[in-house]
This record gives C-alpha cells, structure tokens and sequence, in this order.
C-alpha cells in the first residue's frame, strides 16, 4: 500500500535542498558510482523517494513535478507503485515520450539549473547532458553532496560480505601477469596512470570476488594503477587473510573513501591518467581536472577480461554442461507439473533456481529468473512475483530465462517451452527464430568482424515475413563476472569491436506479439578460430554453442528447414544427449533421450 505522506514528505524536503542551492530540478538515476547494472541496496535513491523498485530508471524532479522515466519492462509495475498524485510515470519506448533533457528543454525557460550527484554518471552522460541543456540556455550543476543522501536517515550501511580470492585454477593468470599486462599497455598509451571504477574489471584484474551487488560477483571498490604501485580502496577490513595475502606484495589497501582525494594528489603531481569514459563517472574527470588532460578511452582491462584464458574457456564450457542438468530436470518437470495445476510463473521460477543451487561449484543466480507465460512472454524481461504471477495452464508457450554464476564461470540461457498442443502459427514463428539462430550459430567470418555486422544474419528469416524484434541479437558473457559484459556485442548498436577467439556471447533471437506470446531462444557461444581448405584471407572465425540445453522440438516446423538446417539441429542435440546423459537417470534420462531424438 502506497505511503502517500511519506513521499510527499520526502520530495518536499528535497526540493527545500534543491531551493537552498538555487535549483529548479534535480535529476536522479538509478546506477550507482559504479555505473553498474545492479546495485546495493544504499544506492536505490529512486525507491526510497518515490516507492518504485524496478532495477532501471531516471527520476526528474521539479520545484513543481516528480517524473519517473522507465521501459517496457517496467510500466505496469511503476503504475502499481508510483501514486500518481505525485509522480508522472514516462513511459520510455513510446512514441512521443520525451527523453529527460527534451522534456527540460521543452518544460523550463532558459536561465534554469538542473543539479545532478557526479558520481551516478558516467562521464559521456553528464557531457552529452551538459551540451544538450547548454544549447537550450540551461545550466548542469554537479553537486559535492548527493541530495537523497542528506534526507535518507535510515540508509542501509555498505556492505559486509568478505572478499575472497578466486582460486588461480579458475583464472588463468595471476594477479602480477594481469598488472604488467595492463603496464605495457599504459607505456605505450604513455600515460603514468589507470583509474578503474568498473567493479567486474577490478574484480578480474586482482582475482577477487564478493557478494556486494546482486547478481555480480564483485565488491565496492575503485582502484589506481600507476607504473610501480597500485591502490585498492575498498574496506579492507572484509579481505579474507587469503586474499589479502593474494594481493598485499602487490598493492597498498586504502579505505574507500580515500579514493577522491588521492586521485585528486595525483593528478596535482601531474601524472597523466587514462580512463574509460563509459565506465568512469563524472566525478572522476573532475578531480582530474586539476592534472594533464586524461586518455579518455576503452580500458585494457576490458578487451583484456573479455577474451577468456584458457582455463576461463574451460571453465565456462564446463559449467554450462552442468547448468543444463538443471534445465533438463526443470523442463520435464514444468511438463508433467502444469496439467495438475498450482503451477505459477514465480513456483516454476523458484523451481529453476533451486535445481541449478544443488550443482557443484553454484555460487549465486547470474540475475533473477523470467518465467514468462502467455501475453507476458512478450514483455522483455518481464519478472514474475508471487503478487502478480499467474497459473499456468496445459497450453500456450512459456518463456524461460535463466542463469547462474559457478566458480568456474556463468551461465545464460532462454528456452521457449510448449506446455501442450502448439498451432501451425506458433510452429512457424517459433522455427523462423530458430533459424535465425542456426543462422547466426554456423556462419563463418574473417577475422576482424564485429557483432554489428553478424547481427542480421539472425534477423533474416524473420525479415522475410515481416517480422522483427526491438533488441541485440547477442551480449557478452563474464567469467564468473558480469552476465552482461562488453565490450563484445551482436547488435545493430554494436560500437564496431572486432570479435576474437576466446569471447563468448549469447545468441537471442526473439519474436513477440503483443497480449498473445513471446518467443526466444538463447545459447552462450564461444568464438573459435576455424579451419579453412583454402585460408588465402587470413583466419577465419566461427561460434561453437556452449550452451548444452534441448529445444522444443514439438514447436519445429520441419518444412520450413534447410537439409544443413536439420542436420545441426540434430548434431546439436545429439551432443546435448552424449554430455549429459552420465549425469542423468530415471525419467530425467528417459525426458532427455527423447527431447534429444533425430528430426527428419
């Protein structure tokens, strides 16, 4: 039940700070300083001001106006959160909604200012929100103080898990081979030092991991490297006495809050900084104002963390055998479950994660489980709750999407299941996805392709009819890492970064209708160097599917098939039954061996 007084109480003392600094509006995003995709609980402002919980949002706030922008995935929970006698809700993605900065421009007269917290965006953003608001005659003020923070007197406290090392068989290279590789490349950038904000880069450069942000692997913390030191800020007080023994020979531990003015000592001592301006935030570009110029550009440590170790490689093709065990008991238990009846989107979602918690080496869910039946399968990563998750039934499609993080590496994967008898019309949608997924699976490509230019080949058997789907085909995949990770991608948005041996990424195809279904099909894929007859080009890359997870083969319309189509459709299968029918038995074998049988 909302607490109508409660948010009017808060937002009308935040527009008093706002007032006192000469503000007309107060922008609020959701990321945090990390400019990750999760974040701990003392960094979701947006909830505490205005009661909406969604992981993704910017909130804008007026001396006379409280709006929320969020997408698609989020508009009917936002209208359920927000009271809407206070807040506007914006819904992002439909024609004629206004981006924040369009809206200022179009609401406010020249002469205004906009205040934002430095820190919760990244250096491109608050430029580009600069410029924008400039050319309209407004002015962006970065504050010293978070404006929220001042008002939120019951802030949860920072983190308190411990930080412990990734065991060298799961890394690959050590700690001192990681710092000189990121050396030599700041020699020949010829910059004298490296500041790194995003977490999952500061996790993998230092083997470390941790439990502060949900669905990450890693800890609050920024980290300098200079030619001959380095710095960890972060509570060192959480380091395990193994990974402090890890990482002590090689860099001094500070407390978090020594980062700012470090940085700023440096940079007054004149040492040269490269950072990344997508990852660092706002903040950080200004303390270095006070230095030479930066290099602003991509970090070694991301090009570096994507591109697997050999260990890594094996890692994560490993645990996605083991991750499909749990797929496989879930999928023929949603089968025979469902016709008995009880059976909700979130109990089938809870049912996924407590399967794949029993594996060797599962640390935590990689993010929170979809379970999409029917018309919701056509939200984009629509997450049922117990509030809302409706039963279902022995007919229709359900959409599942779901991973985990293993020691050894991470997992994603979406599966469209049938829950009884599909129509010709699913069958042909369904198959056009699939073949955009063959497509995409088997297509060689020289070396120095980007996703960018991969990414219609997924697309094509849906163009072909008309169809279409508003997202990347593909994203990277962390180590044990991110689920989400760059710089790698497959999307029209790609920035143009060549794919190399040793990346691996997901290969989503989707389609969705509206209030009827959804449909997509997800596999983790490594890229691998081919072997050519001829090879008078240079090297020849390719995917290799890492991902060992059936598909439903009552929704393949055979007719619609290439011979090449069928014939990796059962070589693929025919790998799935060979890898995972040891760890299998009973009725979960006899499911698999008969999930896995030829198509003809």
């Amino acid at each position: 039940m909302r607490n109508t007084s409660l948010f009017a109480k808060r937002l009308q003392d935040l527009r008093g700070l706002m007032a006192q600094r000469g503000l007309e509006a107060y922008i609020i995003p959701s990321q945090d300083e990390h400019q990750g995709e999760f974040v701990p609980e003392r960094a979701k402002r947006i909830q505490w001001l205005s009661g909406f919980t969604g992981s993704s949002g910017t909130l804008l706030v007026t001396s006379s106006q409280a709006l929320l922008w969020t997408d698609g995935r989020y508009h009917l929970q936002a209208q359920e959160e927000l009271d809407r006698d206070l807040f506007t809700l914006m819904r992002m993605g439909l024609s004629g909604v206004p981006e924040p900065q369009e809206w200022l421009l179009q609401n406010l007269p020249p002469g205004k200012k906009v205040g934002i917290d430095p820190r919760l965006f990244s250096a491109d953003e608050a430029r580009r929100l600069k410029r924008e608001l400039s050319d309209g005659g407004m002015e962006l003020v970065s504050l010293e103080d978070n404006l929220v923070d001042l008002l939120w007197q019951d802030r949860p406290p920072a983190p308190s898990e411990l930080i412990w090392p990734l065991a060298s068989q799961y890394c690959g290279s050590s700690v001192e081979e990681k710092l000189a590789m990121v050396r030599g490349e700041m020699a020949r950038k010829r910059v004298q030092g490296l500041v790194v904000s995003r977490l999952d880069e500061i996790a993998w450069v230092l083997n470390l991991r941790g439990k502060d942000v949900p669905y990450s692997p890693v800890f609050l913390s920024y980290l300098i490297i200079l030619q001959q030191d380095a710095f960890l800020f972060t509570d060192g007080g959480r380091l395990t006495r193994e990974a402090r023994d890890a990482i002590e020979p090689v860099l001094e531990i500070r407390p978090y809050g020594d980062f700012e003015p470090h940085l700023r000592k440096l940079a007054k001592a004149g040492l040269r900084f490269w950072v990344d301006p997508q990852g660092a935030n706002q903040r950080i570009l200004e303390l270095l104002e006070e230095g030479p110029r930066p290099l602003e550009s991509l970090s070694p440590i991301a090009r570096a963390k994507a591109v697997k170790s050999p260990a890594e490689r094996r890692g994560m093709r490993d645990c996605h055998i083991r991750d499909a065990l749990a797929w496989v008991r879930f999928m023929r238990w949603i089968k025979e479950e469902v016709p008995r009846g009880g059976i909700t989107e979130k109990i089938a979602a809870e049912r996924l994660d407590t399967l794949r918690e029993g594996l060797p080496g599962y640390i935590a869910a990689s993010f929170e489980t979809i379970v999409a039946y029917g018309p919701n399968g056509a939200i984009v990563h629509y997450r049922p709750s117990h509030e809302r998750a409706i039963e279902l039934r022995p007919h229709g499609l359900v959409l599942v999407d779901s991973g985990g993080h293993f020691l050894d590496g991470t997992t994603d994967a979406t599966r469209t299941i049938a829950l009884g008898p599909v129509t010709d019309d699913q069958r042909e949608k369904y198959t056009r996805v699939l073949k955009g997924h063959i497509a995409l699976s088997t297509t060689p490509f020289p070396k120095g392709t980007s996703g960018r230019q991969l990414d219609s080949l997924a697309r094509r058997p849906l163009w072909e009819v008309g169809m279409d789907y508003m997202h990347g085909t593909g994203h990277g995949v962390g180590c044990f890492l991110n689920v989400h990770e760059g710089p790698q991608s497959i999307s029209p948005k790609d920035k143009g970064v060549p794919l190399e041996p040793g990346m691996f990424l997901t290969n989503e195809p989707g389609y969705y209708e509206e209030g009827s279904l959804g449909i997509r099909i997800e596999n983790v894929m490594e890229v691998i160097e081919l072997p050519m007859e001829h090879g008078t080009h240079g090297p020849f890359l390719g995917f290799r599917p890492v991902t060992m997870i059936p598909l439903e083969r009552s929704l393949i319309s055979v007719e619609l098939l290439r011979e090449e189509e069928i014939s990796w459709i059962n070589s693929y299968h025919r790998t799935i039954r060979d890898l995972l029918s040891p760890n299998l038995e009973g009725e979960d074998l006899a499911w698999l061996q008969e999930a896995t049988m030829p198509i003809e």
